[in-house]
């Protein structure tokens, strides 16, 4: 095996991957260049949603209904809950998305998929020979777990779940990383674009420091929802004037149609649908739920941003007009 070893562009944060030996050089050159760029990346990316849960856990007041649809829709949060619920979330997913940016932010270990540990290998022919397949074919990616860090931490999990309550959002149990390397099929995820390629390693990296799971289903569909959503509720503004000539106000009729909104979201893609079903005890566990909502969230304008935009327009960043009235 040749391992690379280099560091990002920006933040200068250490790493290292696992090719086989007779991959090609424009292959491996390929590989650290893609990790120099994503790990900057997704620094950016975790960094400015912890900053917004931060602020939403200190002065729910100061961020945007936006950010309240987007714990909606990957967590299946209500809107509207109680402030202890609403507050119980948020520092779940904190503490996952800050276990998973400080993961990220040096020494991080990565593979590509074809060196995977050996047991995986073990199993992946096994299920190969019996006519299963090779699951890691097609897969984004994975974060191998043996038995010896499974079984502990299950246990453990269920634990403080059934006779704590709400163990998974007092934190888990996770306090150490899982030790396997972050394996990336990097030949399937280039195909998919520079972005699905970030939210693929955020997924891992809270896969092995945040100890998350994959529900099933819980693999939302490529993209985030910030700008399908505006596009929602600006579709359904025709229904703001028949809500408040039934008697509403204003915001109640507002409220109404982007519930309506998120709901034929959530109609187009069943890991939405399944969210919103387990609501946030379970599903801030879920991988994807994390990586596409620190994603979106990413793309909302902090406070001090609001204040400086200008046109709509903040740097080469896209002010999402909505956000700015609701």
């Amino acid at each position: 095996m040749t391992k690379i070893i280099s560091r990002s562009i920006s933040k200068g944060v250490e790493f290292s991957v696992l090719v086989e030996d007779t991959a090609p050089v424009l292959f491996q050159t390929k590989v650290k260049k893609s990790l120099e760029s994503w790990l900057d990346e997704a620094q950016t990316i975790l960094s400015r949603a912890e900053a917004m849960c931060t602020t939403a856990l200190v002065s729910p007041n100061k961020v945007s209904g936006k950010f309240n649809n987007l714990l909606s829709y990957y967590f299946g949060l209500p809107t509207g809950c109680p402030s202890d619920r609403y507050r119980s979330c948020l520092n779940a997913i904190l503490k996952r998305l800050t276990k998973t940016q400080m993961g990220l932010s040096n020494g991080v270990e990565c593979a590509d998929v074809s060196m995977m540990p050996t047991l995986a290998k073990i199993q992946t022919s096994a299920m190969s020979a019996i006519g299963l397949g090779n699951p890691t074919k097609k897969m984004a990616g994975f974060v191998w777990v043996d038995i010896f860090e499974s079984v502990p931490r299950y246990l453990s999990n269920n634990y403080k779940l059934t006779t704590v309550g709400g163990g998974y959002l007092k934190g888990g149990s996770f306090k150490t990383d899982y030790k396997h390397p972050i394996c990336l099929n990097f030949e399937e995820i280039w195909k998919r674009g520079e972005n699905f390629c970030i939210v693929t390693l955020i997924h891992e990296g809270t896969h092995k420091y945040a100890q998350t799971v994959d529900l099933d289903p819980g693999y939302f569909k490529d993209g985030g929802i910030v700008d399908k959503l505006d596009q929602a509720i600006s579709q359904g503004g025709m229904f703001m004037e028949i809500y408040t000539q039934q008697g509403l106000t204003h915001d109640q009729a507002f409220e109404r149609v982007v519930e309506q909104a998120l709901n034929g979201l959530r109609g187009q893609d069943s890991a939405a649908s399944h969210m919103a079903k387990l609501a946030e005890v379970k599903a801030v566990d879920n991988a994807d739920s994390l990586a596409w909502f620190a994603h979106d969230v990413a793309q909302l304008p902090s406070e001090v941003e609001v204040k400086k935009v200008v046109g709509g327009i903040l740097g080469n960043r896209k002010i999402h007009p909505s956000l700015l009235n609701h």
